[in-house]
């Protein structure tokens, strides 16, 4: 526990007690300081972490040493051939399993590093809420998809530049790396899509619709979902509404406090995101695939939120950033209240790989 204490605080802190020099004049110095020691913390723990640390990190363990023996020929039958070729590349630099996380680590937080330079206005506020992400655990277990997710953010970058053939190609990639990564096409006319107030009128009705039908348009959906993607299965209770509370609430909120005038099309962009997450996260409760296809989007909230306090209208000035409070205070509470009740993918409590675990 405690090295997830010193993951959260020290950016924290430096965010806001870094001592001014002469060459740091600006509030912006100390938020990329804060937010370069919380990724390089993290990549590190990525990295050192005990194979029993995360539910599938000895599973993709097995796979790097099974596919480091095959052959060209045989690799090219995996179904997601993306990942099979990356596991034999990186068998040529090094059999060592060791190496393999730790350029996982490396690439995953080097693709998703730069957007988060670049957006991220609050650090303290982004990174409580990146922790409490899903897919921050995954980060720790889910290898195949966290390499996915964070081509995704190689696809918003080309996204937001209008880059629509490097765009797809970028999709195409993540797909070979985790089928569930097709989810990625919606990217570029979602962020697009100049979703305003004004298409409450028709947005909220619609999100009524899919909630109430949820059931029957998931089951419709299936046939099509298992062509695409590796999962299989039929609708199953999994439990998660109070994520989709969440989510609603950060959309609520997201339209309510800024004006639509004075918002910039990345926030907006952004929001649209926000949106397609309360509309998977309504198949959520219904079967864990829908789940799966939402890390896609969620991983951008904790950009998003800061955004909208910073572009807050001065109706709601004092609500904002009341909220940033009790958001800051109440999600790292939520996160060592969970991580010292374990966690779904065995990620609490962590372990280096070089201690003895029982």
């Amino acid at each position: 526990m405690g090295l997830f204490i010193v993951l959260i605080l020290v950016p924290i802190m430096l965010q806001h007690f870094t001592i001014k020099t002469p060459y740091q004049t600006n509030f912006e110095r100390k938020n990329q300081r804060a937010l370069a020691a919380f990724f390089l913390l993290l990549t590190l723990m990525i990295m050192f972490r005990h194979e029993t640390v995360g539910n599938d990190t000895q599973n993709y363990i097995n796979h790097f040493e099974r596919f480091s023996r095959m052959t060209w020929s045989e690799i090219g039958n995996d179904v997601e051939t993306g990942f099979a070729y990356f596991n034999k590349i990186i068998s040529f630099f090094s059999k060592d399993p060791r190496f393999f996380l730790s350029v996982v680590a490396i690439l995953v937080t080097a693709m998703i590093y730069p957007t988060y330079r670049r957006l991220c206005l609050d650090p303290s506020l982004t990174i409580v809420l990146f922790c409490s992400m899903a897919t921050f655990v995954m980060m720790f277990s889910g290898v195949k998809q966290m390499l996915a997710i964070a081509l995704g953010f190689v696809a918003y970058e080309f996204t937001r530049r209008k880059m629509i053939i490097p765009f797809i190609l970028a999709v195409m990639l993540a797909v070979t790396f985790h089928t569930s990564a097709f989810m990625l096409v919606f990217m570029y006319p979602l962020y697009h899509a100049k979703i305003t107030k004004k298409w409450l009128y028709v947005v909220i009705p619609a999100l009524l619709v899919v909630f109430i039908f949820n059931r029957q348009i998931f089951s419709s959906l299936m046939f099509v979902v298992e062509r695409f993607t590796e999962y299989e299965g039929t609708v199953t209770q999994t439990g998660a509404y109070s994520m989709l509370f969440l989510f609603i609430i950060f959309a609520v909120f997201s339209f309510l406090i800024p004006k639509d005038s004075i918002l910039d099309e990345e926030t907006i962009g952004l929001r649209n995101f926000l949106l397609l997450s309360v509309v998977i996260q309504m198949f959520a409760p219904l079967h864990t695939l829908a789940m799966r296809m939402n890390y896609y989007y969620i991983i951008f909230i904790p950009l998003l939120l800061p955004k909208i306090i910073q572009q807050k209208s001065e109706r709601w000035k004092q609500i904002a950033v009341i909220a940033r409070h009790v958001m800051l205070t109440f999600f790292f509470v939520y996160f060592f209240l969970r991580a010292s009740g374990g966690s779904n993918l065995t990620v609490f409590p962590y372990h280096f790989f070089w201690e003895d675990v029982l």
